[in-house]
């Protein structure tokens, strides 16, 4: 299980995400971002090199309710072959650069995310450390499957299956939706 370190990122994940975020096909705002992280959780790398975290994510630039679901990973050098995923470089306070990049072009995300899926990997908290997440769950027709982001979470219905994920709304309470899908 891996360490959340109290520290600083120059510029924020969030940051990086928002620049990134309005070049994407999935975004429906009208002008530029303005995220607040509401949820999410992580997935570890069993080699512990590779940063892997589901980040949701609303968007306060505009009265939307629309929640993005932006799982990342982050790494301390170039991963080849995948400039068209970099999200950017950030300077940790602890470990120094840090590339980030959007998940779903890293093979170690896609390793693992399998892992989980054929329950070989935990969902872990995403603000605590050495904390699994029991609020994420595979649905029961999901063992085994290969997974699928969904970038904007939707509403559960019982002829989906994946992986239901939470997140929290102004008031503070929890909603769920599913986050990934079988493929």
């Amino acid at each position: 299980m891996g360490i959340i370190y109290n520290t600083t990122m120059k510029p924020s994940k969030n940051e990086l995400v928002e620049d990134w975020l309005v070049r994407q096909d999935f975004f429906t705002g009208k002008k530029k971002p303005q995220l607040i992280h509401v949820g999410g959780f992580r997935l570890e790398d069993p080699a512990g090199e590779v940063g892997i975290e589901f980040r949701l994510y609303a968007d306060n630039a505009d009265l939307s309710d629309v929640i993005y679901h932006v799982p990342l990973t982050y790494r301390d050098a170039p991963l080849p072959g995948a400039q068209k995923y970099l999200l950017g470089t950030s300077e940790h306070g602890i470990l120094g650069t840090r590339y980030i990049y959007d998940a779903e072009g890293d093979p170690v995300f896609t390793a693992q995310l399998q892992a989980f899926a054929d329950g070989k990997a935990v969902p872990q908290h995403h603000t605590e450390s050495f904390t699994d997440e029991p609020r994420v769950a595979l649905t029961k027709d999901a063992a085994g499957k290969k997974l699928q982001i969904i970038r904007r979470p939707v509403r559960l219905t019982g002829a989906q299956s994946g992986v239901v994920g939470y997140w929290e709304n102004a008031l503070g309470q929890d909603l769920t939706g599913l986050v990934l899908r079988t493929a």
